[in-house]
This record gives C-alpha cells, sequence and structure tokens, in this order.
C-alpha cells in the first residue's frame, strides 16, 4: 500500500511539517521504509540515526527506525545529539 505524504512536507532539502497535522509516524515510518529500500538496492545495509531535542523526535526516531528495518536495514541508534555526532557516526 503506498503512503500519502501531506503536499507540503517534503521539499528539495528536507522534511518539515507541523507535528500532528502534516507530519507524524505513519509518515516517518514510510520515509524510512523507502529510503532504506532504496539503500539496500544500492548495496548498503547500515544507516545511523539521531535526533534533537524537540519533544516529537523520540517518536519520530522510533517510526524511522520501524521503517528502516522492515526494509532490512541495520540501524545504529546513536541517541539525541548534535548533528556533527551524526557526522561522525557516519565515518
Amino acid at each position: 500500500m503506498q503512503h500519502q505524504f501531506h503536499p507540503t512536507i517534503l521539499r528539495e532539502y528536507d522534511i518539515r511539517g507541523v507535528i500532528g497535522e502534516t507530519l507524524g509516524a505513519d509518515d516517518a515510518r514510510a520515509i524510512g521504509r523507502a529510503f532504506g529500500t532504496l539503500l539496500r538496492e544500492a548495496g548498503g545495509r547500515t544507516v545511523a540515526v539521531g535526533y534533537d531535542g524537540r519533544v516529537s523526535s523520540p517518536m519520530l526516531e522510533h517510526a524511522l527506525v520501524e521503517g528502516l528495518t522492515s526494509s532490512g536495514c541495520d540501524v545504529v541508534r546513536i541517541g539525541l545529539g548534535a548533528t556533527p555526532m551524526l557526522y561522525y557516526a557516519e565515518a
């Protein structure tokens, strides 16, 4: 079944929305599943995932990880942290 995203959340360089209105766990799960599928098709497998201090971040992270693992990816969860931590985890 194909997921229907709110038309305003997917942008050229990021994903933005209002939690509970235009963006939710189902969206994060679908994004994880789609990204994971593309990664696996390209021969990749491992993804590092972190999040920022927003109240909604843990919920979105959990759903994203569900989507990634459902597509066969291995996920390294680095938890709450700054963007440079995620860059370091990738290296």
